[in-house]
């Protein structure tokens, strides 16, 4: 398996996981905390697409993102909620609010579908190339550029796009995959 094969390989498997927790998860309650001091599972879940979309489409390749089609209008606005990074305590409410099971699931697809359709045009050396405008397409939205989300990303610049995508498009979520399983039990047991 070339690098290019495996940094889709290893996107797709976040797809894959994300897909199957949420739909595990689609009856609990997204919007509230289930632990102190942790997101909903609402804000999590969109934070999985909506980082990739982010990393992709903004600072990598510099174009739209899928989170500004139409048909994603009902989940959390991206100019004011970012890709769910340096948000207060009040945002982290609203936007978990507005994640709902069904319409991130398209969304998710949509990001995931655009990505890999992206990725396998590139090669190795691809990879190693790195985005010099990584900084100045970090100002494209109002919640990108607030000091808090800025202090989320600032050891990110001058990486290679090979990099950027195994860390955070896939070592971060992979992470996040990890805090949503223990949540979901977590959200179980309290069920139960």
């Amino acid at each position: 398996m070339d690098a290019v094969e495996m940094v889709r390989n290893r996107v797709a498997a976040v797809r894959s996981q994300s897909r199957a927790l949420a739909e595990s998860a689609a009856d609990l309650d997204w919007a509230t905390p289930v632990l102190p001091d942790t997101s909903p599972l609402g804000l999590t879940f969109w934070h999985l697409p909506r980082t990739l979309d982010w990393l992709v489409n903004t600072t990598i390749r510099g174009t739209h993102e899928i989170a500004d089609d139409q048909r994603f209008g009902d989940l959390p606005d991206p100019d004011t909620f970012g890709f769910g990074t340096g948000l207060g305590a009040d945002q982290v409410r609203t936007a978990a609010a507005n994640v709902h099971p069904e319409a991130l699931a398209g969304y998710a697809d949509a990001v995931h579908q655009a990505a890999d359709e992206w990725l396998s045009t590139l090669s190795a050396e691809d990879l190693d190339r790195a985005v010099p405008e990584f900084r100045e397409r970090q100002r494209s939205r109002p919640a990108y550029n607030t000091p808090a989300a800025l202090a989320e990303v600032e050891h990110l610049p001058d990486l290679p796009v090979g990099v950027l995508l195994m860390r955070p498009a896939t070592s971060h979520l992979l992470m996040h995959l990890g805090e949503l399983e223990l949540l979901i039990q977590q959200a179980r047991r309290a069920k139960a």
